[in-house]
């Protein structure tokens, strides 16, 4: 009786298995990453704490605005990065000037010039597309480095678009990210507000 029930216990595992194998097949498919070898980089598990608008203002090398240009992804060392472009349009802190280039580094990438693709993720970090309109809270240069760093991982990259009267909004949705906060872990919170608020409000932290 014992090794009749071992046996379906058996059955019932590869069952679980083969099923797991197939859900994450579908889910592969979903995202379309067919074909990519997916890595997490050991970085990913150390998340940063909340920052306020205040912090962030008051730390940042640079705050700009601006439209990315173009994305591209390369390795450091080991790890895989995207670097973005973005054209400066306006400049809210630092010396960027308007019309010029900032290299902007992500962390996190996707490597395509193999024979099997590698992507590279982190809990977290940001995303920039190509054409995207963004305000961010820059860090950086690094000593021989040309490219900055987004303030916070996500907490310091803005999308910019419009609300449904047509004016222009600052957004930011950090429910995905978990964040560290004293001894806990919160989740952040979606942010909607009016650019012009918004500004505002950074410039009353820079002229404190």
């Amino acid at each position: 009786m014992k090794k009749k029930l071992y046996a379906l216990s058996g059955v019932f595992l590869i069952v679980l298995v083969l099923a797991g194998l197939r859900a994450g097949l579908r889910a592969t498919k979903a995202i379309d990453l067919t074909d990519v070898q997916q890595a997490v980089d050991p970085a990913a598990t150390s998340m940063h704490g909340a920052l306020s608008l205040r912090d962030m203002t008051e730390g940042a090398t640079m705050i700009v605005m601006g439209t990315c240009l173009e994305t591209r992804s390369q390795w450091v060392g080991r790890s895989l990065v995207t670097l973005a472009t973005v054209s400066v349009e306006e400049t809210l802190k630092g010396g960027a000037a308007v019309g010029t280039a900032v290299t902007v580094e992500l962390p996190g990438g996707i490597d395509a010039n193999r024979r099997f693709k590698v992507a590279m993720t982190y809990a977290g970090a940001p995303q920039i597309s190509r054409d995207e309109k963004v305000l961010l809270f820059l860090t950086g240069p690094d000593d021989g480095a040309n490219s900055y760093s987004v303030m916070g991982l996500s907490q310091g990259k803005y999308s910019v678009g419009k609300d449904t009267a047509g004016q222009p909004v600052v957004t930011r949705d950090m429910t995905m990210a978990p964040m560290q906060k004293g001894a806990g872990m919160i989740r952040g919170n979606p942010h909607v507000v009016p650019l012009s608020e918004f500004k505002e409000l950074v410039n009353s932290y820079l002229h404190r």
